[in-house]
Parts: structure tokens; sequence; C-alpha cells
């Protein structure tokens, strides 16, 4: 019984390592992340090369240990988030006593997760504390916010104002607000107008940022006007969102334009304005930020000069949203890890780590390192087409068919012909 229970264990060994063998088998490319080997929570952001050589949503990156094991991750785009979303409530039980004025909201049964109030009252020239409470059905009230303050000012036909109050995010069904009285310019109570109650997200952003070659321009017209255009070569396929130029020209005020240039036939338009500087300002790089994001390996600029001589653009930087790699090892490992990618075919792994991710990131990550890019020894191509492989074959395919019809319209033919005797 031990030695059959020694065989099935070597057995299942082998059979892990051809599956794990036969799964690295499918990327082309691979890096090798380091950590300090602890289990935690880990982030690093995807260097370039590897956004350059993966799809465009990093679906085809998988993570494993040193032991081929598949670490589950989640990709975070850092994008800057300025979120608002209001909720419908009931704003009732107005009450003034002493010198605050106190309302109840009631956000309906099940609310959604909730982080801000704002607060309209009347009067002007005012600095007024105010309390924010929350509690479910009929227990005791919770504090949720007690130092806020609100405020309008008016000067010169100038008006500062802030009537938001935030608060740690919670499901309370029912909210109570209270405003005290500025001392120094209310008389009475403040009266409350309007409450509304919204869940607000507000996340600095962080960019990934590299230089790429300045080109040599060319000379054409725009609308009939002299002008001219670069056109500027990331490197490779990447998520691009702004472009940030350096020129060193004292003084100008030109009209630009920013268009993707893979298909030349097709630009389509990311950005337009002026750039300008007067003399004496400082030499600041000026940023030209898209709309939106788009992957794309050509850019072309194009900047109207009229009757002016071309700008001297003496550095170009690209930039875009960072992506995060972020995993968590949950015991000791050993090193290095690698992550694999390249290979555009493979399906999404959609872990769950990505659902868990908001509770896992109470804490900041630890960071890791990511290497240069390695050709992956034990990649197999996918095999190409038959009819790739073997191309006389589709020759000799249509060939036969050809003969196989002739045959029967040839024999259609001698048979029509004895009919037609026969009768």
């Amino acid at each position: 019984m031990k030695a059959l229970r020694a065989v099935l264990l070597i057995a299942g060994l082998l059979l892990v390592t051809v599956v794990a063998q036969t799964q690295l088998s499918s990327w082309p490319f691979f890096v090798e992340a380091s950590t300090n080997g602890n289990p935690g929570i880990y982030q690093f952001t995807v260097p370039l090369h590897v956004m350059g050589q993966s799809r465009d949503d990093l679906g085809d990156l998988r993570l494993f240990d040193s032991e081929n094991r598949e670490i589950p991750y989640a990709i975070r785009v850092r994008r800057e988030v300025n979120d608002r979303k209001e909720f419908a409530a009931q704003v009732f039980n107005k009450v003034s006593e002493g010198s605050s004025t106190e309302a109840t909201i009631d956000l309906g049964e099940n609310p959604d997760e909730h982080n801000e109030v704002q607060i309209e009252t009347a009067g002007s020239d005012f600095r007024r504390r105010v309390t924010v409470e929350g509690r479910d059905g009929s227990g005791a009230w919770r504090t949720l916010r007690t130092d806020a303050v609100i405020f309008s000012f008016a000067s010169d036909g100038k008006i500062a104002e802030s009537d938001q109050v935030s608060y740690p995010t919670s499901r309370y069904r029912y909210l109570r607000v209270r405003v005290q009285a500025d001392e120094l310019s209310d008389g009475h109570a403040p009266e409350i107008n309007d409450v509304k109650v919204l869940l607000t997200a507000h996340e600095k952003g962080e960019l990934t940022t590299w230089p790429v070659n300045v080109p040599s321009y060319q000379l054409l017209r725009n609308q009939g006007a002299y002008a001219s255009s670069w056109i500027i070569d990331l490197g490779t396929r990447v998520p691009c969102q702004q472009l940030s130029l350096t020129i060193s020209d004292p003084s100008f005020n030109r009209p630009f334009q920013v268009e993707t240039f893979d298909d030349p036939e097709n630009p389509q338009l990311l950005a337009s304005g002026n750039l300008s500087r007067r003399g004496g300002e400082e030499n600041k790089p000026h940023v030209i930020t898209f709309d939106h994001e788009e992957h794309v390996r050509q850019l072309r600029l194009q900047i109207t000069d009229y009757s002016n001589p071309t700008l001297s653009i003496e550095a170009i930087e690209a930039g875009a949203p960072a992506r995060e790699l972020i995993f968590e090892l949950k015991q000791p490992h050993n090193q290095p890890l690698r992550l694999y990618f390249g290979n555009p075919k493979i399906p999404e792994p959609h872990y769950d780590f990505e659902n868990e991710l908001s509770g896992k990131l109470k804490t900041t990550p630890l960071q890791s390192s990511v290497g240069e890019s390695n050709k992956n020894p034990a990649y197999t191509p996918e095999p190409l087409p038959l009819t790739e492989r073997v191309p006389w074959l589709i020759y000799l395919v249509l060939t036969a068919s050809s003969v196989a019809l002739g045959w029967i319209l040839f024999n259609l033919a001698r048979r029509t012909v004895r009919e037609g005797r026969v009768e």
C-alpha cells in the first residue's frame, strides 16, 4: 500500500509538472518580478516594454511563482477620478433648538454607500459648524463627523463658499445633520433649505511617462497657411494620453492639433488648441492632454506657423495613466516570480481577487520590482493553419474538385444524349 501511494504521488507530481510546462508554453515573453518573499500584498507598475507586447487590456498577463503555481492578480489603472452620485432622499423633521438647526434624511430601505452631504442654508457671509450622525431603524445615533464647517463669503463681486461635508463611507438609512449658527454673523438658528446625500470619489491619478525621439519636421499647408508637422513614433503600440513638449523659442502663439497616425488615410483627432509663451516667461514644457486615452504607435503633431519660422522642439515626452499590477503572497515564496505575456488569443483570467481588491487595499501595498523582457524558451507557437503549412494542398483540392465536377457533367451529358436517342 505504501509503495502504491508513493507511485501515485510521483505520478501526480509529474502530471502537475507537465501541465505547468504546457501552460508556460503559451506565452512568448516573460519578466521577473522580485519581492522580499514574505506574505503580503504587493504591487508594481507594468513597464512600457510589457505593455507594448501585450494586449491593450493586459488580459494576457499571467503571474507564476518559482514552482509554476499561478498567482491571481488585479490591474488598477491610475486615472484621476472625480465621480459624484446623488441619492434620492427625503428630508424631514427640521427642528431649530437654541442656536442650531437639525434635519433628518431618509435614504430608504437598503441604501447604497454614501459619504457626503451637501447642505443648502439661508444667508451669506457665515462660517457654520456642522455635525453629521447616522443610524439604522430605531437604533442609537452614531457620530460620523463633528468638526466640519460650511461657509459663504462675498467680496469685490467674488464668492468663496463650501457647502459639502464628507464623512466615512456608510450605508446608514437615516442621517441627521445639525448646523450651528455663526456666533459673529447669525442672530438666530440658521435655516436649512435642503440636504442632498452623495457618494463622491476623489482619487489622484499617477502617470507613466517616457521620452520619445524628436523626429524631423515636414513643411505643409493647413487651410492655406504655412504649417509644420512631426510624425512621433512611440516605439510600440501603447496607451497614451498626453504629450509634453520642450520648446526653446522665447515667445510664440501657434494653433496645434494632435492626431493618431497608425492609419495615415484615417487619422483621428485627439487634441487641439494653442501653444503660447510670452517673452520673459519661464521655459516650462507645454503639456498637451488628450480628451481620452488612445492605444497607438504613431502620432502626428501639426503646428500652424503662418509667416513665422518653425518652432524648435528640443524634447518630447509621452505619458499615460500608470497600470499597477497588484497581487497577494499568502505564504513565503522563493524568488523570482515570473510574469508571462504576449499571447493575444488567450482569454482573460477573471480572478476573484479583482472583486476583493478594495478590501485588501486598506494598507499601502509593498513595492515589487520588475526586470527586462526575456524570450520564453518553453514557448510553443500555435501551429499555422493547414493551408499555410501546406500551401500546395489547396491547389490539389481545387484540381481534384474540378476533375470530379467535370466527370459529373460529362456523365450527365452522356445520359441526356442516350435518353434523346431512345425517344
